[in-house]
């Protein structure tokens, strides 16, 4: 490694030198405030007369190809920096007007005038941005919505208008250094990955998707870069766009390593899989794995799939905002296109399943949360069930979830599907949308269109409804004004409004929208309407999110635990001789091994969050018994006291009941119950 103070324009220029940046960096993405901020350093030092100096940061480099008289340089690190000074260089050569001068900045720092072509430009950007900055040099079309366009535009605008004449300003660039750390190419010691990533620890100019770019390119050749990027890594953005990527890479690796990933550690976990032997793969295995799950993945995103079904299906995940199903979708698919051991109609069928399962979930009021932990497990019980299909296999291994993982049968999804809150729960447009499709038996209306939720009984209650739902009014208002038997769709909610019920008949009869039309067949609408008009709708969702009848027998053994699932805090659970392995709190993970440490866990992360909660908790009435406390501000009547805060302890030494009801209480005073979640270990 060499490393050395130098003057810009001796860097630059001294030597015949080409600075590429490999394809692996970002594009050129300076801002007006940065590009001001540079040309006003600039203009101090000529303000100075060349008394102060300015440094311009550190810049980073790999000499790729020396050749007897041209060098050529991989940028690392400061490619942001460089691109800008040239662009400021190639303005000033634009506006100066003495020829000589205008030749030597040409010449000296723009191009190589007697390299060879491929080393003629002197600053080689990506290839995105080289259409863009090769235009400038030949002063063609400058009208690109692009960086490197509208940053040269700005900086021959600053120089025009700045009292300075461009010539001092060009002499000013005399004043300006940088610090230049040049890396041996092939030394293991200077791996220029390690260097970029310590470069770049602070995490705040890399996206975790630009880290793992990164580090599946940058220890390639420059001419390798080109090779790998084109043919992999280009193809995965066209099929995601770079902003999809590290949640694209995050799910990947939850389906190959059954773990999930904190959003701020998939490149660290990446690099983990990555260099873990037994997955055999090199640089360039990983990139052809990763677009094969890509195209998969560009599915689930965009509904592109050339199956119309199965577009119908990955739209209904994302109506249902359940993404922490694409791990398994992705396991799924590549069983269907890769391997061939399912047909896409099998597929279709395997994908309503699991829209049936999350759907009648959330009907019924199972947290959301624990279906990341569900579903990461999940691809390695498909993997060891003995069932022949597909759909069977599914279907034994999640009607044995319990608690948490439960899968609804028919009975408690009717009572949940008629009295579910579904406007406030935001579950309304997609299950009206859903059953309007069943009920016409075509697509006559989309989710996309301008249509809304429409409550029969109004939700604000004028006399003459009052007088139509009878003496109770209020509690039939309380009761059922956001289930499901009183809301349908209507392209016409502005007119329709607190409408009576027959005024409002009358617009539902010509509605196109068979949901409304099937209204009309009600005299009245009061509390037996709803109810019955519920009914007649949970028949049809029967038929949609279908549950064979074989399975909504009840299961011998089901209250067993499962190992593999979380349970939510307040799950009425017998723990008696199991162990906690895991603590979930806000979507962190944290492994514990007893009760004691969960309890410790807990507490500490708690406290951190809002000590004054905690605080306030000290002799609180709900923690009293045996004469003991179990949060205080003195340890000494404690058997097995842990500081968890200054001045603040929490007794340990209880059972494993007794800690878990602790636990839920404290959980309840911090109101996120809904929030923490624990698995448990196999004995």
């Amino acid at each position: 490694m060499e490393a050395n103070k130098i003057r810009l324009l001796e860097f630059l220029g001294s030597g015949k030198r080409t600075f590429n940046i490999p394809v692996y960096q970002r594009n050129y993405d300076w801002k007006t405030e940065h590009c001001t901020r540079l040309f006003n350093d600039i203009e101090k030092i000529a303000k100075s007369n060349y008394t102060i100096e300015h440094f311009l940061g550190t810049v980073v480099y790999v000499v790729s190809h020396i050749q007897p008289t041209f060098i050529e340089f991989v940028l690392i690190d400061g490619q942001q920096r460089i691109t800008s000074i040239t662009l400021l260089l190639k303005a000033l050569y634009d506006v100066i007007t003495d020829e000589e001068l205008k030749e030597d900045i040409y010449e000296s720092y723009i191009i190589n005038k007697r390299a060879p072509e491929a080393l003629r430009i002197k600053l080689k950007p990506i290839e995105s941005d080289m259409a863009a900055y090769e235009s400038i040099l030949s002063n063609g079309n400058q009208n690109s919505d692009n960086n490197i366009i509208n940053n040269y535009n700005l900086f021959k605008s600053l120089i025009e208008k700045s009292e300075i004449p461009p010539e001092r300003l060009y002499n000013a660039l005399n004043n300006v250094e940088l610090v230049y750390i040049q890396l041996e190419k092939d030394k293991k010691s200077e791996n220029p990955q390690m260097i970029f990533e310590s470069l770049n620890s602070t995490g705040l100019s890399l996206t975790q998707a630009d880290l793992i770019r990164n580090f599946l390119l940058m220890n390639h050749s420059y001419e390798e870069q080109n090779t790998l990027y084109k043919e992999y890594w280009l193809k995965i953005e066209k099929s995601l766009s770079n902003s999809k990527i590290s949640d694209f890479v995050r799910d990947y690796l939850t389906m190959k390593t059954s773990k999930i990933s904190t959003k701020d550690r998939v490149y660290e976990n990446f690099k983990e899989y990555a260099i873990d032997p037994a997955n055999n793969l090199d640089e360039q295995g990983l990139l052809e794995d990763l677009l094969i799950y890509a195209k998969y993945y560009s599915a689930f995103l965009y509904f592109n799939s050339q199956n119309k079904n199965i577009n119908c299906c990955l739209e209904q995940f994302q109506q249902l905002k359940s993404t922490t199903v694409y791990p398994v979708l992705l396991y799924i698919f590549d069983d269907c296109y890769a391997y061939k051991k399912i047909s896409e109609d099998d597929l279709v069928i395997i994908m309503k399943i699991l829209i049936c399962y999350i759907f009648r979930r959330q009907i019924c009021g199972y947290p959301t949360n624990a279906l990341n932990k569900i579903f990461a497990t999940l691809i390695n019980e498909i993997e060891d069930s003995k069932e022949v299909n597909y759909d069977d296999k599914l279907y034994t291994i999640l009607m044995k979830k319990t608690f948490s993982g439960t899968f609804p049968k028919n009975k408690e999804f009717e009572i949940g599907f008629i009295q579910k809150d579904l406007y406030k729960s935001k579950m309304d447009k997609y299950t009206l949308f859903t059953l309007e499709k069943q009920l016409s038996n075509k697509e006559v209306i989309d989710i996309s269109d301008n249509i809304t939720i429409e409550h029969i009984m109004p939700q604000t209650l004028t006399p003459q409804w009052q007088i139509e739902l009878g003496k109770k009014y209020e509690d039939i208002h309380s009761q059922y004004l956001h289930t499901i038997g009183n809301l349908t769709l209507s392209g016409y909610n502005p007119e329709l409004s607190n409408k009576s019920f027959s005024d409002k008949k009358e617009i539902f009869n010509i509605s196109n929208i068979a949901i409304c039309r099937n209204i009309c067949n009600y005299d009245s609408w009061n509390d037996e309407a709803i109810k019955s008009r519920a009914r007649a709708l949970f028949e049809v969702a029967l038929n949609i999110w279908n549950l064979p009848e074989k399975y909504n027998v009840q299961i011998e053994n089901s209250t067993a635990i499962d190992y593999s699932i979380p349970y939510n805090i307040l799950t009425d659970l017998n723990i008696t001789g199991e162990k906690p392995k895991q603590l979930i709190l806000m979507d962190t993970e944290y492994s514990v091994s007893t009760w004691k440490e969960m309890l410790r866990v807990l507490c500490r992360n708690l406290y951190d969050l809002d000590s004054t909660i905690m605080q306030n908790l000290v002799k609180h009435k709900d923690f009293a018994g045996r004469d003991l406390f179990i949060i205080d501000d003195t340890p000494d009547k404690m058997n097995s006291p842990h500081k968890i805060g200054d001045g603040l302890f929490i007794e340990t030494n209880r059972s494993a009941i007794d800690i878990l009801n602790y636990c839920k209480i404290i959980c309840n005073h911090y109101q996120l119950a809904d929030e923490v979640y624990f698995v448990l270990g196999r004995r």
